[in-house]
């Protein structure tokens, strides 16, 4: 029975996000569908998932693991990785860290979501060629000026920690600076590179703010 009705979930919300088209409603319900299975520990995956942009449509899958880890310090991770064909996420959690740390989990999420929607958005529209560019592998993936203020990585940054600063109602700066404390760690030298990064990742939003080509924000 229970089988039966996360199936029936999974294709309502397969055929509703493809009606819609619209990635802020994939987003929205992805996110949705990614923190109720969390509560349940329970894999998914979905299958030709599409919406358009334009004259042009994309259809791609979706899938989200998760993994319980008592000796992790952290309350969790979220590893995610996107093309033109899919997006993967895999959360490892420590279980005696929850429910205390839901609201972070929900901002990461949605943060997380809305970054590879970007990535997918990227290798099937326009800005495919961008995403190909020989200067810039996606594989590496070391955080550093280069990678974080690469063509494809700042509207994707941008985009996601927009949605953190909403979902946590702090302003976009504030969100900047708390993804980096989260993840200082992995630089190879963020004092150095930080400010930098920072201010170029504002420099972008204002600017599309600007032109009306990005959520607002404060």
């Amino acid at each position: 029975m229970r089988q039966v009705l996360i199936e029936q979930l999974v294709k309502r919300i397969k055929q509703t996000l493809v009606t819609e088209r619209k990635t802020d409603e994939i987003s929205l319900k992805l996110s949705r569908m990614v923190i109720k299975q969390f509560k349940k520990n329970e894999n998914f995956e979905l299958y030709n998932l599409g919406f358009e942009r334009g004259d042009e449509y994309a259809v791609f899958d979706f899938k989200c693991y998760f993994l319980e880890d008592e000796e992790m310090d952290d309350p969790f991770s979220i590893q995610a990785e996107a093309d033109m064909e899919e997006i993967f996420i895999e959360i490892t959690f420590n279980p005696n860290a929850f429910p205390e740390n839901m609201n972070d989990l929900v901002a990461e999420v949605k943060e997380t979501i809305e970054h590879e929607l970007e990535h997918v958005e990227q290798q099937n529209f326009q800005d495919k060629e961008t995403y190909n560019d020989e200067e810039y592998s996606h594989k590496d993936k070391d955080f550093n000026f280069k990678y974080l203020t690469s063509k494809i990585e700042i509207p994707a940054y941008v985009r996601g920690l927009i949605i953190r600063s909403k979902t946590k109602r702090i302003s976009l700066e504030d969100a900047m600076d708390e993804w980096f404390e989260e993840n200082k760690r992995k630089f190879k030298d963020h004092k150095k590179e930080w400010s930098l990064i920072k201010q170029t990742w504002l420099d972008y939003a204002n600017q599309m703010r600007s032109k009306g080509n990005i959520k607002k924000f404060k």
